[in-house]
């Protein structure tokens, strides 16, 4: 009789640490799941909340009158225009400071560097760069995209909603 309970002690114990070994496998398969659902909750929040920032409808947004000028710049100041928005936000981002970018070499950038004011007339915006047309000055009737950094009255301006210069921000 003695032999039995001496047989039954290890087999017992062996499968408590095969339980136990199943138990782990599966609360680090629960631990993962219940992570990976955390990452992925988190990022449809962030999305729903840079969504409702946005305008519901494009014909909200404030739009200014083509015919509407306002002048930028002053007279020594550098005005960074670029032909596309993609180039002045790699420029802007390449050189973020004052400093930096009136010491950049701008050949082959597609900035130009204009170190007096302008009129300007606002077309339209597309995330902190502006398209606008210039209304004076020796390059008069082309299309430019401005930072909007470099607007008037940037304090009350707010680059996710609209950079538009006069808009009306809630």
């Amino acid at each position: 009789m003695e032999a039995f309970p001496n047989e039954a002690l290890p087999r017992s114990r062996r499968q408590r640490s095969r339980g136990s070994r199943r138990l782990g496998i599966l609360g680090g398969i629960a631990g993962l799941a219940l992570f990976l659902g955390a990452v992925y909750l988190s990022s449809r929040l962030g999305v729903e909340m840079a969504r409702n920032r946005l305008p519901e409808k494009e014909s909200e947004q404030p739009e200014l009158p083509e015919s509407e000028t306002f002048r930028v710049g002053r007279s020594g100041d550098p005005l960074y225009l670029a032909q596309t928005p993609d180039a002045l936000r790699r420029f802007f981002a390449a050189h973020p400071t004052p400093e930096d970018r009136s010491s950049a070499n701008l050949s082959g950038l597609g900035i130009r560097r204009l170190q007096d004011s302008l009129e300007l007339t606002t077309l339209r915006t597309e995330a902190d760069a502006v398209e606008v047309k210039v209304a004076s000055g020796a390059i008069a009737g082309a299309t430019y995209w401005i930072h909007h950094s470099q607007l008037p009255q940037q304090a009350a301006l707010d680059p996710i909603i609209s950079p538009v210069p006069g808009a009306i921000l809630e």
